[in-house]
């Protein structure tokens, strides 16, 4: 058994472990899970919140995106080039996702506008040495966040704990690559990032910690502790995975993959609430597998009554609601 293979082993055994350590009860938590969304997937993979209120989510295998409209039926469906792996809407209504050694940029018909590969630096140093080709399909696109000005991707290679990302920004035609930031700590080639107020948040999941950036790439502050006993704290090995914004100001919320958790902070870090957990048996209509998975997206509602998280383990978007 090689390296690699004993790596995802010991995560898909390990993570599971802490479920049931939770310190906080379901219901001390803000939100629970009231529904899995009836909606098919190949390979969900991202999620994003449009403007006036549609689910985007990404399905790589089937390389499209679906629209998801407030009653959780598909809407529409925009078919890609490629598989999708990472997404965001723009204030503008703009769709931006990549995945497979490609970026692209559609109008809300789902018409691609623009579309660009990604950086030849953006691979590590043994992938280029593999030759172009290699090196793209060895990069997962970890993230997208469009702010009013820029869009900003981050790019994992490398695999398990021994990944590393690099952090982009490009113009909104997807033209002129920059690289802000690279040997970011992201496990399993997962980085993700969010915009609020121009300024970026990046989840260094490795690293236990959410660290802000302006757009020239500068750390403006970093915070997150790692514990498996405190809520205030980011548990298993690799949190928080994902993190998203609602219309609430001066609130981010992250979640953790392992503790299947999902949680409200202030953007300087600060604990604010529990909003709960999915794919644990304290739902009757949950399973174990959305804890055992190593990407847990998720996406809030304006008024952040309702937080969409992704089980990518069983390809499915379970609704946590507001109690």
């Amino acid at each position: 058994m090689n390296a690699k293979s004993l790596s995802f082993i010991l995560l898909l055994v390990i993570a599971p472990v802490f479920v049931g350590a939770e310190d906080l009860d379901a219901d001390k938590a803000s939100h629970k899970e009231t529904a899995v969304l009836d909606v098919e997937f190949g390979t969900l993979t991202a999620m994003s919140m449009s403007p006036n209120g549609d689910l985007l989510a990404s399905d790589a295998e089937n390389k499209v995106i679906k629209v998801i409209s407030s009653d959780h039926k598909v809407d529409k469906e925009f078919e890609l080039s490629f598989g999708p792996e990472a997404i965001d809407v723009g204030a503008d209504g703009l769709i931006y996702c990549g995945g497979q050694g490609e970026l692209a940029v559609l109008d809300r018909r789902g018409k691609v506008l623009r579309s660009a590969s990604i950086p030849k630096d953006a691979a590590s140093e043994t992938s280029r040495k593999r030759g172009r080709r290699s090196a793209s399909r060895g990069i997962r696109v970890s993230g997208i966040a469009v702010s009013d000005k820029d869009v900003f991707v981050t790019f994992g290679s490398g695999w398990s704990l021994r990944s590393k990302a690099k952090l982009y920004r490009f113009d909104k035609d997807l033209k002129n690559p920059v690289m802000l930031a690279e040997g970011l700590r992201g496990c399993c080639q997962r980085c993700d990032i969010s915009v609020r107020d121009g300024y970026l948040y990046l989840a260094e999941n490795s690293a236990h910690r959410v660290v802000k950036y302006d757009r020239d790439g500068n750390v403006l502050g970093k915070w997150g502790t790692k514990s498996r006993d405190d809520i205030k704290g980011f548990g298993s090995c690799c949190n928080p995975m994902n993190i998203c914004f609602a219309g609430e100001k001066g609130v981010i919320y992250t979640s953790e993959s392992g503790m299947a958790r999902v949680k409200k902070h202030s953007l300087d870090g600060r604990f604010i609430e529990l909003v709960g957990y999915v794919g644990t048996k304290r739902f009757e209509r949950a399973s174990h597998q959305a804890a055992s998975c190593s990407n847990i997206a998720i996406a809030a509602s304006q008024d952040g009554r309702s937080v969409y998280v992704m089980d990518y383990t069983a390809n499915r978007i379970r609704l946590l609601e507001r109690k």
